[in-house]
């Protein structure tokens, strides 16, 4: 009986954080597959996120700093809509570079709802917005036809002021 109360509650708790997510997120931990939706998340949201970065001194206009040690890019797979993986099996993670700067550090998502940490020799612009691009398009790849990305707007905020 109390085996079945157990179930019966998890179930429950299960359905209502699928309807208060809007059903977007499903099977945690499961591999990224060819032909499956997903979302990109940044420090666990994708509603403009704020990234914790570090510039100390007087910040000049224009200026960039490290990111943060502790923050995460990760995916969650989606039922319909959003990012597509097209025929890939991974989702790639990268701060959307300022026109004419070097390509971006990547970070490689393999698994939906692992958590990737963002290393800290990236370098973002010390405020402002920026945009984080989850792709299963490796950074300016000639790639199949069928992918869809997913763009994630951040904040940068500093913290070393």
């Amino acid at each position: 009986m109390k085996r079945m109360a157990t179930i019966s509650i998890g179930c429950v708790v299960t359905t209502i954080v699928m309807a208060c997510t809007g059903n977007s997120a499903v099977w945690a931990g499961r591999p990224v597959g060819p032909h499956q939706h997903f979302v990109g998340l940044v420090n666990g949201s994708n509603r403009a996120p704020i990234v914790k970065v570090a510039c100390p001194g007087p910040v000049i206009e224009g200026g960039v700093g490290a990111v943060v040690g502790g923050q995460t890019v990760t995916a969650a797979e989606a039922r319909k809509g959003r990012g597509y993986t097209g025929p890939f099996s991974e989702i790639h993670a990268w701060f959307a570079p300022a026109s004419g700067k070097p390509a971006p550090t990547e970070l490689t998502i393999s698994t939906y709802g692992t958590k990737v940490g963002i290393p800290s020799t990236i370098t973002v612009p010390c405020g402002g917005s920026g945009q984080v691009v989850f792709s299963s398009c490796p950074y300016l790849a000639p790639c199949a036809y069928g992918w869809v990305p997913y763009t994630v707007k951040v904040e940068f905020q500093n913290i070393a002021v």
